[in-house]
């Protein structure tokens, strides 16, 4: 196995890892026999000191393998030497940060974001205000496939500042859902792309008020949509966000409550409202 091919691997099997984190968090009682038999597979084609080290860090953080981007690990922060980052690019064999001692790779593709953030300010946000802004409610989302869903909700993220380009991040965002769909049962999804780096993480609310087929359980419909982009070093509170989201809106007056929002300030209002006492 060449070392691209094996950094690949390593990069989807920490992904089908991710994948399910996250479903067990947001659907405790959801099979994961698939996923675990995946996991297994490609674990069982890396050499056994790779597979090792992958496992000891992944009980540390969520993220074992990781960009370097501006000449840096994103896992820590530590700066990449310039030799140690061309070595890298050839891909001839594995390095790991000497810091955090994580996979290091060359992405293909970053997304650009214009500065760290517009919902931060010079006055100390509480909340969901943390990460999402009224300005990133999208209501009412429009089409009828996962692509027309998500485009408009890229959109509006390139529209208000956050990242260069939508639709590099849609691009993104569809090929994340490749691996497994994240829709969850109660006609919620939680799609998003890690590793976005310069600025915090990020969260966008779409509403579709008719739902969509977005890869659910059964014949589900999706209706609403919160979209983030992730960067490195908040993965592990991603997966605390996304359980108290679900934990959240698991309940059917909550979910309604979004729902029944007749404006994008009404449905910044309700999120806000929603979830004030568990978000803090």
């Amino acid at each position: 196995m060449t070392n691209r091919k094996l950094i690949n691997q390593l990069i989807q099997l920490q992904e089908l890892i991710v994948a399910r984190m996250q479903k067990k968090v947001v659907m405790p009682q959801a099979p994961l026999d698939a996923l675990d038999k995946n996991i297994a597979q490609l674990s069982a084609d890396l050499p056994q000191a790779i597979n090792s080290h992958l496992n000891r860090l992944l009980k540390k953080h969520p993220e074992a393998v990781v960009p370097f981007v501006d000449g840096h690990c994103t896992g820590c922060g530590m700066g990449v030497s310039a030799s140690l980052i061309n070595e890298i690019r050839h891909a001839d064999e594995l390095h790991r940060c000497l810091n955090c001692t994580r996979y290091l790779y060359c992405p293909s593709e970053i997304v650009a974001r214009e500065h760290a953030s517009r919902v931060y300010g010079e006055k100390r946000k509480i909340g969901l205000a943390r990460f999402s802004a009224q300005s990133l409610m999208v209501s009412p989302l429009t089409g009828d496939t996962p692509e027309e869903a998500l485009g408009q909700l890229c959109s509006r993220m390139q529209q208000e500042g956050f990242v260069f380009d939508g639709g590099q991040l849609l691009e993104m965002a569809l090929q994340r859902e490749t691996i497994i769909s994240t829709a969850v049962d109660s006609g919620m999804a939680f799609p998003h792309v890690r590793g976005v780096e310069g600025g915090g993480l990020t969260m966008a609310l779409g509403v579709h008020k008719k739902g969509i087929h977005f890869g659910g359980p059964g014949r589900t419909l999706t209706r609403l949509f919160f979209f983030m982009v992730i960067p490195t070093a908040t993965s592990a509170f991603y997966l605390k966000l996304i359980s108290g989201l679900s934990q959240i809106f698991r309940e059917k007056e909550a979910r309604e409550a979004l729902l029944a929002a007749d404006s994008e300030e009404a449905l910044w209002s309700a999120l806000m409202r929603q979830t004030r006492k568990v978000i803090k």
